[in-house]
């Protein structure tokens, strides 16, 4: 089975140790590009941080009081978020916000993690902000851009009870409908028209492909480089694996860099790239990940700490800050204005009267009139979306709920706490905030089960599913690159 380059949402930008490019190209001779386990064997990279000057931003700016919310595949409560894990939000028919996948919980740790599942060795970019769990996948990854869209008027609307400032965003599809016309594009550029930063990765499909949304004008594009496991910065590179290109109507693309190769964040043990992956592990509570997902958290962490040092930026003053400090290393097509300088981004961030839009002339919205085809890309989710019992393919223009899409409808309706409360999602949406009772009951109405092949629908793991190694890296996880530039 040969890959594809991203199948549908929460899939092209994901990427974990034995995934992605030639571990040989850093100086492993028996490693090659062939090889399946080529990252697991890559040592970790402790060096990140002070790549990107993280530890030269002062300690009192670390996030406190900002809340990011990940949209993603959900979050395992672990001690490095404790209390700072506001809420675990559950799109899904499982009503519990847990990660069974395994990518959710690597990136929450990369953006807030404050080491304390490492004693101390391994922090994420932002230690002192909150975090709000998205949870809009199940085992397999598996989500429609519409159940996103859905996800993002829920953080738009529940911003200003959590303080969510920056929304990340480590997936994409492969779809490449225009940016001003695309769905997709429209709820991100919403959500950036509220106040909220929002950061998606570039892709892992190496050149001349962007993942969407990461074709926005407006959001934060960020790409991977491969820092050499060295805080010096003459060995570093554009990794292989980042997307890169022009992008309709947003130029070229991506908008940044940060470091993307054998980062280590926290484990989900026991979920399915947990179980696939167990080259991966880092002791008992850690993993190892690779890919412009784990580059993307980074960069939102580093928002956090500018939002600390300025609760009054604008998500272009952000951007701007973020572009124009990076002094133009690995700066090019390939890597945007350049590899991030978080000293240098919340020094700029305290002074925002410096900072003036990027463009001379703003580049145009997205009016959201575009299809539903054309934001998920090549393939779909499959599920039982007309109540028949029997599994089809998401491939009309009919959003997850089975609901005919009505583009005009999406644009004209506000997306505030009431307007939410009148969503037909908003009973199908679990809620659970440490110590209160906000679930909805078990018995209750829940979101359709979808799966990426019918084969797996209805199944709630890895093992139920008889999932093997032959999927791995295929259509059911999207990646182009999972430890060989072609899978076959």
């Amino acid at each position: 089975m040969r890959g594809v380059v991203g199948v549908m949402l929460l899939v092209l930008a994901f990427g974990f140790t034995g995934t992605l490019a030639p571990a040989g190209a850093r100086g492993d001779d028996d490693c090659v590009a062939t090889d399946p386990t080529c990252f697991d064997q890559l040592p970790r990279d402790d060096t990140w941080e002070r790549a990107i000057r993280l530890s030269a931003v002062p300690d009192w700016w670390e996030g406190d009081g900002v809340a990011v919310a990940a949209i993603d595949t959900g979050v395992v409560p672990n001690r490095d978020l404790d209390e700072r894990l506001r809420a675990r939000v559950d799109f899904t028919a499982r009503h519990d916000g847990i990660d069974r996948f395994g990518h959710g919980t690597h990136i929450a740790g990369l953006i807030a993690g404050d080491g304390s599942n490492s004693e101390g060795a391994y922090e994420g970019a932002a230690p002192e902000t909150d975090l709000v769990s998205v949870k809009v996948a199940g085992w397999d990854g598996a989500t429609d851009v519409t159940t996103v869209i859905a996800a993002l008027q829920w953080v738009v609307s529940n911003r200003d009870r959590y303080g969510i400032r920056v929304v990340n965003l480590s997936w994409g599809t492969d779809g490449v409908q225009p940016t001003d016309v695309d769905p997709l594009d429209a709820a991100v550029e919403r959500a950036w028209r509220d106040g909220i930063v929002v950061v998606v990765a570039a892709g892992n499909a190496g050149p001349d492909r962007v993942s969407k949304p990461g074709d926005d004008p407006h959001v934060i594009t960020v790409g991977a480089a491969d820092i050499a496991r060295t805080p010096e910065l003459d060995d570093d590179t554009v990794a292989e694996f980042s997307s890169r290109g022009l992008a309709s109507g947003a130029g070229q693309k991506p908008d940044v860099l940060a470091p993307g190769v054998s980062l280590v964040s926290d484990r989900a043990r026991g979920s399915t790239i947990d179980q696939f992956v167990p080259s991966a592990r880092v002791g008992y509570n850690l993993f190892k990940g690779s890919g412009t997902s784990q580059a993307a958290a980074i960069v939102s962490g580093v928002v956090a700490r500018m939002f600390d040092a300025n609760p009054d930026l604008t998500p272009d003053q952000v951007k701007a800050a973020l572009m124009r400090s990076t002094g133009g290393h690995l700066a090019g097509d390939a890597g945007g204005a350049g590899m991030i300088d978080a000293a240098a981004a919340v020094g700029m961030a305290r002074h925002p009267e410096t900072l003036s839009s990027l463009d001379a002339q703003a580049p145009r919205d997205s009016d959201g009139t575009g299809t539903l085809r054309g934001a998920r890309g090549e393939f779909s989710i499959v599920g039982d979306f007309d109540g028949d019992g029997a599994a089809e393919p998401l491939d009309k223009e009919i959003d997850v709920l089975g609901a005919a899409w009505d583009p005009e409808a999406y644009m004209g309706t506000p997306w505030t706490a009431g307007s939410w409360a009148q969503s037909p999602w908003a009973p199908l949406v679990a809620e659970i905030v440490p110590g209160t009772v906000s679930a909805p009951p078990a018995e209750g109405p829940v979101a359709p089960l979808v799966a990426w092949d019918a084969e797996y629908w209805g199944a709630r793991s890895a093992v139920e599913a008889g999932w093997d190694a032959r999927y791995w890296g295929a259509r059911y996880w999207g990646a182009r690159y999972w430890g060989t530039s072609e899978w076959r």
